[in-house]
């Protein structure tokens, strides 16, 4: 989507035991409560379908039932002016926070660039990509409107750009906030003055490269080749990150198909190598680390309203105040009460062991796992990230 947003546009294992199965209720379960009538009412609002311009250039609403028939119009949905089945899934899908109908009053001065040579500046990382893959996104991105219109694109390092891209999760700074996960993806404005030219990306999303996710490895003989998923490693496949045979925590992966066969590996990000952003130079977390006279052992999101998860890089923020981000894991948990922490494989569940994620517990089947060596005793967990759980930042 990131070609489209930048420039403000956008277009539409374990084994289950039925019988014996037990049902758990899991802390921090959240259910959204809205009905589908809400549902409809805020989307039909939120992306222009009930209002309109009169010949007098006045604006004015239409019924609900006119304004679901645009939308099903617009969506190829067969037009019944009714909140059926299909037209409710497709509000539900994820999609860019820019309005599909737009009522234009063209004025002088506004909605345009008086120059053809845009500059755009990268404000922030999300930590699901390592910087320089995101970099090379943005520049492919612009060179895709560069190449067949008078528009050249100059990246600044400082200072006001025309375009200032960044990503951030729910209240991040205008009055359009992100809704978690899935829903809206990103939003744009158009050019002009304050929040005007932002190009923002919801950090609630798990941001990749094509269908999977992107991970860049460090050290290792690899000499920082991206991870092949699934390899295979002593007679297993992986299709993450693992732990398995290191004796120091870190997480590695293969870089090709069949790490038997060529040794080819590499470390996977992590807080224990290193750490973005902050101030504390890069450097890997320290724990134990003590914050407001608590001790953390882990990354955490206390101290911040933006849900970013950050750990100090000295044994005390509070005497030293040196800190920095926590880099995604690719196995990072969504939702739960464990947001963006990774798996920990094994764990313990009802008094069993599993080595992956599980639906056991749970009446929806949907994926999960702790993110602790025993959920029986922290309870603390999230659900697992698949392939539907990622988005490419660029097609």
């Amino acid at each position: 989507i990131l070609a489209f947003m930048v420039l403000g546009t956008c277009t539409l294992s374990a084994w289950c035991h039925p019988m014996k199965s037990k049902f758990v209720v899991f802390p921090g379960d959240v259910f959204k409560n809205m009905t589908d009538t809400d549902l409809a009412q805020s989307y039909l609002k939120r992306f222009g379908y009930m209002k309109i311009l009169d010949k007098s250039g006045h604006q004015g609403s239409v019924s609900t039932s006119k304004a679901l028939r645009r939308l099903q119009n617009q969506l190829g949905l067969k037009e019944t002016g009714h909140l059926d089945q299909s037209t409710i899934e497709a509000m539900k899908k994820p999609r860019c926070g820019v309005p599909d109908v737009r009522n234009y009053q063209t004025f002088e001065g506004d909605l345009k660039w008086d120059h053809n040579d845009i500059t755009y500046r990268i404000l922030n990382y999300s930590p699901d990509l390592d910087a320089s893959i995101i970099d090379d996104a943005f520049a492919r991105a612009f060179n895709v409107w560069s190449d067949v219109t008078p528009l050249t694109f100059t990246r600044l390092y400082d200072g006001t750009a025309d375009i200032m891209i960044s990503f951030g999760k729910k209240n991040h700074g205008d009055p359009y906030p992100f809704d978690g996960k899935d829903g809206l993806l990103a939003h744009a404005y158009p050019p002009g003055e304050e929040k005007k030219g932002g190009a923002h990306f919801d950090d609630d999303e798990f941001w990749t490269l094509g269908n999977g996710p992107e991970i860049k490895t460090y050290f290792g003989n690899a000499e920082g080749a991206m991870c092949h998923f699934p390899f295979r490693f002593k007679g297993k496949s992986y299709s993450t990150c693992t732990t398995v045979g290191r004796d120091d925590g870190l997480p590695w992966c293969a870089t090709t198909a069949d790490y038997g066969k060529d040794g080819k590996y590499g470390i996977c990000p992590s807080e224990l190598l290193f750490t973005y952003g902050g101030n504390g130079d890069g450097e890997e977390c320290v724990f134990p680390f003590e914050f407001e006279g608590k001790t953390y052992t882990s990354c955490t999101t206390e101290g911040r309203n933006d849900g970013y998860r950050w750990c100090a890089t000295t044994a005390s923020f509070d005497q030293d105040k040196k800190y920095g981000f926590c880099p995604n894991r690719d196995t990072a948990v969504i939702g739960g009460n464990s947001e963006g922490e990774p798996c920990h494989f094994p764990f313990r569940f009802l008094g069993k062991t599993y080595r992956s994620c599980t639906s056991e517990g749970r009446s929806d089947g949907k994926l999960w796992c702790a993110t602790t060596s025993s959920y029986d005793k922290d309870n603390k967990w999230g659900f697992c990230p698949d392939k539907g759980n990622y988005l490419s930042i660029f097609i």
